[in-house]
């Protein structure tokens, strides 16, 4: 096959001629969001997550546990730990905390779930099946737990409060 000699690019009149080939389009938009447009977004979104957090039931539950002796401190500090970020990550969870004063062998902590199944289900799973245990050879006498349902979310003086009449104890106060 023999190659043509003629250049065909110059073959034909210029799309612009007759209407036809390519046409200008809008201006695109730009591939970076301006800060300002993002930031608002953002808080927009925010605003309206904390709304429907606000009218919303959750599962509330909140702990004290008095660890019975030093040498079990640091271990029981792991594990909850362990149990906490585990909790972070599980369908469900909504928010909690962790406080302790291991220096008087004290800690309290405290989650919300959207629900008592998503919940359940994270408490019969390791880590914490395996916290609950040992839960009455680390914890000393008063330990205790209580669970609620509230709408919207709570806060740690509401659950400290709670604290005082719990819905369980681990180790009874009085036999433990």
């Amino acid at each position: 096959m023999e190659e043509p000699h003629e250049d065909l690019r110059s073959a034909g009149k210029p799309p612009e001629e007759d209407g036809e080939g390519l046409t200008a389009l809008e201006q695109p938009e730009p591939l970076v969001v301006p800060p300002d447009v993002l930031r608002q977004q953002y808080r927009d979104e925010y605003e309206r997550m904390m709304e429907e957090r606000a009218t919303r039931e959750y599962v509330h539950l909140a702990e004290y546990v008095k660890v019975r002796s030093f040498k079990q401190v640091f271990r029981f500090m792991g594990l909850h730990m362990r149990i906490y970020n585990d909790a972070r990550i599980r369908q469900g969870f909504v928010g909690g905390g962790i406080r302790g004063r291991w220096w008087t062998r004290t800690f309290w902590t405290y989650t919300f779930w959207e629900s008592r199944e998503d919940m359940e289900r994270f408490t019969k799973h390791k880590p914490h099946a395996d916290l609950l245990e040992s839960i009455r050879e680390l914890a000393a006498p008063g330990s205790c737990y209580v669970q609620w349902e509230a709408i919207g979310e709570s806060d740690w003086s509401g659950a400290m409060a709670r604290l005082e009449h719990p819905t369980r104890y681990y180790v009874d106060p009085y036999f433990g």
